[in-house]
């Protein structure tokens, strides 16, 4: 009977979703994008995707339309051409309900002009903020350098949208700085709405990571993440080499090896392939296996809202030691360090109580279970629609 409800209601309500990434790319937004798009489709909405062309095939049920971009924020040469395509688009597109992923991104810095010339209700989705974010080093402060003219008009932005969504109602003056200022500002129309994990994840894994990919019998410290610097894997390195754990390796997984990944490798030294193991391209299922296999998950990244790859640790119940960045503290699936000495104490720590750690691990299972999954994310994205086309109904009578 609810689901006929549901039905009655998402006949006819187009949505369009604007994303700079999508099914197959893996990064969170992407995913976030992808999954919000899917769930919305199952309850029957029309759904309509923009973001950036791709030679991968899609493979999705629903319209995807595609954009040539090649956009960075403080490029001198900006794409006039794709820029009008893409506003002609949205302003031709008859959507009941505008969804645009992320703030400093294309599809939403170039649909700003726009935005009083749409009919339809406008959604931001944020995932975090980067213009108070300050990197270690010189190149991180000329970052921040740079973004200073985006944070002098970020507060005229929060009032451009209908309508708000935010991961998390955590005020992190860095990476959620949009939550802080929404506050300050006393705006009230937003919702929350987080990410989920990998369903697949709550099943148990078929694959045996160890024996397919050479891993000793020892206790794995799992990170999953881009080669990045600002992922910090080059820290977890050192720290693990420093540490001298007994019987224990470290397992890095990227999407590709790059120069980065190629310095972690110098990192490890000697023992690379033998206590540190790099990965890249390994397919859902041995992701899967490798968080099965692992003890605890640990990150020591810089930037972080609400990361995905520590939803996947909790749904198979895999402690986690991630630096306290975003709304990580939120969760309830493990542990939070500042600092070098906080993360050898509490990895440390970890490692000692069994029983802590399998506590932990089902903490963070039953909260993915509860909250942290795309299904009960796709009937708040249904909620807060229906209450948008009410407002538009109520405005048109």
């Amino acid at each position: 009977m609810v689901k006929n409800l549901i039905l009655s209601q998402t006949l006819a309500v187009k949505i369009l979703i604007a994303a700079f990434g999508f099914y197959p790319e893996t990064h969170g937004i992407a995913q976030a994008a992808y999954h919000q798009a899917m769930g919305l489709h199952r309850l029957d909405y029309e759904i309509t995707v923009v973001t950036q062309a791709s030679d991968q095939p899609r493979n999705v049920p629903f319209a995807v339309v595609s954009f040539p971009v090649r956009y960075r924020r403080f490029s001198l040469l900006p794409q006039r051409k794709v820029i009008t395509a893409y506003q002609r688009f949205i302003l031709e597109s008859d959507a009941d309900v505008f969804f645009f992923h992320g703030w400093e991104t294309w599809v939403s810095e170039w649909v700003i002009p726009i935005l009083p010339q749409l009919k339809g209700k406008t959604v931001l989705i944020s995932h975090g903020t980067t213009i108070h974010l300050r990197y270690p080093g010189f190149k991180g402060w000329l970052r921040w350098l740079l973004n200073r003219s985006a944070a002098l008009g970020f507060s005229g932005k929060l009032r451009m949208f209908d309508w708000l969504v935010f991961l998390s109602p955590h005020p992190d003056p860095q990476r959620m700085s949009d939550v802080v200022e929404a506050k300050r500002l006393g705006i009230t129309d937003f919702s929350i709405i987080p990410n989920g994990a990998n369903p697949a994840f709550l099943r148990s894994s078929v694959v045996d990571f160890r024996t397919k990919f050479g891993i000793p019998n020892a206790t794995i410290l799992l990170c999953v993440g881009n080669f990045m610097r600002e992922k910090g894997q080059r820290e977890l390195v050192r720290w693990f080499r420093e540490l001298a754990l007994k019987n224990t390796v470290l397992v890095l997984i990227g999407s590709r090896f790059n120069e980065y990944s190629a310095q972690l490798s110098k990192a490890a030294g000697t023992h690379l392939n033998v206590t540190v193991f790099l990965f890249e391209q390994l397919t859902v299922e041995d992701i899967h296996a490798a968080y099965s296999a692992a003890t605890i998950f640990v990150s020591a990244t810089y930037t972080e809202v609400q990361p995905l790859v520590l939803l996947d640790a909790m749904a198979v119940g895999v402690p986690f030691l991630c630096r306290e960045v975003g709304a990580v503290k939120e969760l309830k699936g493990g542990l939070c360090f500042r600092t070098k000495r906080e993360f050898s104490k509490k990895l440390r720590w970890l490692l000692r109580h069994p029983l802590s750690r399998s506590s932990l691990g089902e903490k963070g299972r039953k909260s993915v279970q509860e909250k942290y999954n795309w299904d009960k994310s796709a009937l708040l994205w249904h909620a807060l629609i229906q209450r948008l086309i009410q407002g538009i109904r109520r405005c048109s009578q």
